[in-house]
Parts: structure tokens; C-alpha cells; sequence
């Protein structure tokens, strides 16, 4: 045998060993995942007790009368008003938590957004408004916004 060459089988072998390796660390990381999902380690986005998702509000809508709902912020900040996305369920709505004026004037108080960013999940307290002067159908009018734990 000469220390130069490499006999074909052995790289063969090497290489097969290799693969076996990289499929082993995949399942490994997958199972790990899985069991991590299971078991509430890894928590996605759970519902709050006693709010509604957005879909679930759209889907049997409740008009002027004060319900939680909770989802996901987006667009806060990037919109031309005080008002943001949310979404959850599959479904969006406007959630204003400022500039909220009912049709006979009477201006109701702005909401604080401090800390909340774009990607938080939230739960809104609020109202789910029909068209008027100042409303469009399905705006929903914040009067609490906090984070979701």
C-alpha cells in the first residue's frame, strides 16, 4: 500500500458517514424543536383570556360596544394617523388610538402606545365602529393597548 493514494472505498465511506451525519444533526434539531413546541418552551402566539382574534370579531361583528381583541402590530407609525394594524386569525383591522371623534363631536381620549412596536403581540380594548363622519366600517377605536404577555 502507498501513503499517496487514497483507496476509493475508504473516501466512499467516508463520504456516505459524513451524510449520515448531517441527516442525524437535522432530526436531531427538528426533534428538539418539536419537543420544545410540545412542551411550552417555545411558545407562539397564544390567545389572551377573554379577547376575541380579529378574525373572530369580523366574523360576528359587535358594533359600539366594548370588546379585547389581540394580534400582532404592523404599519405603527407608517400610516398617516394615530393608528395601527392588527392582525390575528387571518384577519386585520385599523385600531385608532387617537384622533377618535364620534358623528355628534364629542372627542373620546388618545390611547398611549409607549413601548409598543411593530411585530408585538397586543391586546386592544376598544370599539368596533360602523360608517360615519369620522369612522369607516370595521375602524376599531382603541381605549386600552397593552402587550401581551
Amino acid at each position: 500500500m502507498s501513503w499517496g493514494k487514497l483507496n476509493p472505498g475508504n473516501t466512499r465511506n467516508r463520504k456516505a458517514t459524513k451524510e449520515m451525519k448531517d441527516k442525524h444533526i437535522i432530526l436531531t434539531g427538528i426533534l428538539l424543536i418539536a419537543i420544545g413546541l410540545l412542551s411550552g418552551c417555545m411558545k407562539g402566539p397564544q390567545r389572551p383570556e377573554g379577547a376575541l382574534s380579529v378574525s373572530e370579531l369580523l366574523e360576528s361583528p359587535v358594533y359600539d360596544r366594548e370588546v379585547n381583541i389581540y394580534g400582532e402590530v404592523s404599519l405603527l407609525g407608517e400610516l398617516f394617523c394615530p393608528c395601527f394594524e392588527l392582525t390575528s386569525g387571518g384577519g386585520k383591522v385599523l385600531v385608532w388610538y387617537g384622533l377618535m371623534v364620534e358623528n355628534d363631536g364629542a372627542e373620546k381620549p388618545a390611547v398611549s402606545v409607549e413601548g409598543v412596536q411593530n411585530g408585538d403581540q397586543v391586546i386592544v380594548a376598544g370599539a368596533l365602529k360602523t360608517a360615519g363622519v369620522h369612522s369607516s366600517l370595521n375602524d376599531f377605536w382603541g381605549s386600552k393597548v397593552e402587550k401581551a404577555e
